[in-house]
């Protein structure tokens, strides 16, 4: 039976929702009289709006939440119910949930949802009514982990390419801030986000390299002639993205927590390169076709790393280290080697990956 109401449930971060963009893609050109929902966070909404293939949007921000319900429960619980009822009248009849739990698989039966797809992760697909059984991700991109699910709707994903829209407004915003920044089109630009993996919280650091590092190599790129440093970070990340700049000198433009993620989308577009720890940026400039140089520590770049994976992509890690990638089954174990997967990568590795990148753009 051809669905004519689809929702797609993901919970995570930037990156796992642009590794679902294929997927989102792949169903719309299936399906093209479909009805194609999706269910995420506050911190992918402007992600999933520039979507083309979806008809809808829902946010379910556990954080808003949670601090809702301490100051209001009764509020909170409007909100909530508010949020069931929109997904209750909407009779989906298939969804897709990306999630590894229970919890939205539950509701969604609760919900009379008849064909409920996804993974089946350590027992937790019970209320699935199709599923897909694994033992975390591993050995494989994510990108084709979601792949798998669309054979439970009788169709195949043509291409992996991830999805990501830029509006005119945006792209006017960033050619106006380069502008007020002096830089001319024969400036090669080249993107810096030395912090990133927010989603990880307080284990953020354990997937991010050295601040010496990141001046040491962004130093050596900005004595090449024509080259500017653009540097982007959160607002949590203002402190080190600033004495990263300053460190690096006049090359070097601070824009951290100066820029909407539109804008930071536009200006990543206009870079020849983009260098960045393992994260979402990494895959924002994927989605833009920008050449990459990532590092990654205790992640597997072989899962999570940018795809797809072409000779525009360069990732730097340790292959010798026989304790990584230790993250697995979405979890990180306690380091007794203090990190050493990201402490022994060499300004050198990152600044050969970088000029190898450049290379072959023509640079």
């Amino acid at each position: 039976m051809t669905p004519r109401r689809i929702l797609i449930v993901n919970p995570f971060g930037i990156g796992d929702v642009l590794f679902s963009t294929p997927l989102i893609r792949a169903i719309r050109r299936a399906f093209p009289a479909a009805y194609v929902a999706y269910l995420g966070n506050r911190r992918t909404e402007e992600i999933l709006r520039r979507n083309p293939h979806l008809d809808a949007l829902f946010i379910y921000e556990k954080d808003e939440v949670v601090a809702l319900w301490n100051r209001h429960k009764l509020h909170a619980l409007r909100l909530m119910a508010s949020l069931f009822r929109q997904i209750r009248r909407s009779r989906f009849d298939v969804a897709i949930d990306l999630s590894l739990g229970e919890r939205y698989s539950f509701l969604l039966a609760l919900f009379g949802v008849p064909r409920r797809i996804g993974f089946d992760f350590r027992r937790r697909g019970r209320f699935l009514s199709h599923r897909f059984v694994i033992n975390g991700f591993q050995d494989r991109y994510v990108v084709n982990y979601y792949a798998e699910l669309l054979g439970m709707l009788g169709i195949r994903q043509r291409d992996g390419a991830l999805e990501l829209a830029i509006n005119e407004e945006d792209r006017q915003d960033a050619q106006q801030r380069l502008g007020t920044l002096g830089i001319r089109d024969g400036h090669r630009l080249i993107g810096w986000v030395p912090a990133g993996g927010v989603s990880w919280g307080i284990q953020a650091n354990f997937r991010r390299w050295s601040k010496e590092g990141f001046i040491q190599v962004g130093r050596a790129l900005g004595r090449q002639p024509d080259t500017m440093l653009l540097i982007f970070g959160e607002p949590q990340d203002h402190a080190v993205c600033a004495q990263i700049a300053q460190a690096i000198g006049a090359k070097a433009v601070d824009l951290s927590s100066q820029t909407t993620l539109g804008q930071f989308i536009s200006l990543i577009a206009r870079c020849a390169l983009v260098i960045t720890n393992d994260g979402g940026p990494v895959h924002i400039a994927a989605s833009q076709g920008v050449r990459t140089v990532s590092i990654f520590g205790p992640v597997d770049a072989h899962v999570y790393g940018p795809y797809p994976r072409t000779d525009g992509h360069h990732v730097v890690y340790r292959e010798d280290l026989p304790c990584r990638p230790c993250y697995h089954q979405f979890k990180l174990p306690p380091c007794p080697y203090e990190r050493a997967c990201l402490t022994t990568i060499s300004p050198d590795d990152v600044l050969e990956a970088c000029e190898a990148a450049l290379a072959g753009a023509g640079s």
